[in-house]
């Protein structure tokens, strides 16, 4: 793709360059006359500010997309510099230059990307995956849709089950990677904001279980190169899954938002879904089931040497390490994203639950 100048807000976007910007990825007759823009997905996402872009062209060619969604950076300073800091906007665009359509689950089209690592300034151009139904994480997934999650997700991870690929994308950091070490720090400088946050929803149990994980953050980062590695999607929550809407023949589940994508254990995306993105209610009701179809899926896939009771146990360990999340997203929330605040506070709740439900504190490295 040829060297454009990035703009940094959808005020700076112009027919002029969302000419070039098409050109550039492949669609060499477009010619925007103009366009509108539209806010959307606000409180959905926490690094990046979204907008859909309706289109109208030059001339009438039916090929060129009507409909696109930009993505650019949060303006929240703070979750930016986290950005900028683990390289999150850069990678994403690699994700979809290198692997986009290969990757074994339904991701949209990237028509144009680019990421300045130095300024942090990005844009993405991508396929618009309306009339899609998006997720919705507050809410929780039904019993119907965490099924159909989570098949899309083995599927995925079978096709990249120990895959020496892998290692080839110089942007796909190990989930153990010395970027990653910095969460320990950042884990430490916000556990106490997040007890404040939480209050008494705090069990004595769960408090010695995160005062002890602060301590072995790094420890179970090196613990989840120990396990089978795969392409993990990192993010792997209902905000960023669509439902439906792909076309007769096309895969019904799509998943978005790739910025933190990296090589380890598979039962970590699926230890994030299952702990917060369904109730406990559901959770319970469901979890053993879908840790099944979960491994059914690998073995039908080639992966023969993961059973359910291996799967069990990396799935307890990803459960405690989602507790981590909810310590560094509410310690650094943008408190008038009240959206964010109510997900986070019900993610807390469920990851609880969960932890409490496992036992998940017994897998803490000692």
């Amino acid at each position: 793709m040829a060297i454009l100048d990035i703009p940094k807000s959808p005020d700076a976007l112009s027919a002029e360059w969302l000419t070039a910007a098409l050109q550039s990825g492949g669609a060499g007759n477009a010619r925007v006359a103009s366009f509108e823009y539209e806010p959307i997905a606000a409180g959905v996402g926490f690094l990046g500010k979204l907008g859909r872009l309706r289109l109208r062209y030059a001339d009438d060619d039916r090929e060129l997309p009507r409909t696109l969604i930009v993505k650019q950076p949060t303006p929240d300073e703070k979750s930016r510099q986290l950005a900028m800091m683990f390289r999150f906007y850069e990678r994403e665009v690699c994700f979809y230059r290198d692997i986009g359509s290969t990757a074994g689950i339904r991701v949209p089209t990237m028509h144009f990307g680019a990421a300045d690592p130095k300024s942090g300034d990005f844009v993405m151009l991508m396929e618009d995956l309306a009339p899609a139904r998006l997720g919705d994480q507050l809410v929780g997934c039904s019993a119907e849709d965490a099924r159909s999650a989570v098949g899309a997700l083995a599927r995925c991870h079978a096709l990249w089950w120990r895959n020496p690929r892998l290692e080839a994308f110089a942007w796909l950091p190990a989930t153990n990677d010395p970027i990653n070490h910095f969460a320990q720090f950042a884990y430490q400088g916000c556990w106490e904001p997040f007890v404040q946050f939480v209050g008494d929803k705090m069990t004595p149990a769960l408090r010695r279980t995160g005062e002890a994980l602060a301590t072995n953050v790094i420890r179970m980062l090196d613990g989840f190169l120990e396990r089978p590695n795969t392409l993990v999607h990192g993010d792997y929550r209902a905000d960023n899954l669509f439902f439906g809407g792909a076309g007769q023949g096309s895969p019904a589940l799509a998943a978005v938002d790739w910025q933190v994508t990296s090589r380890g254990a598979g039962a970590f995306d699926l230890a994030y879904f299952l702990s917060g993105n369904v109730t406990t209610e559901v959770r319970r009701s469901i979890e053993m089931d879908l840790l099944k179809h979960y491994t059914d899926i690998l073995r039908e896939n080639d992966v023969r040497e993961y059973g359910l009771e291996r799967c069990l146990e990396d799935y307890r360990f990803g459960v405690l390490f989602c507790l981590l999340y909810s310590v560094i997203v509410i310690g650094t929330l943008d408190p008038t994203n009240a959206r964010g605040v109510a997900v986070f506070h019900a993610n807390f709740e469920r990851v609880a639950a969960a932890i409490t439900d496992l036992d998940a504190g017994a897998m803490m490295p000692r």
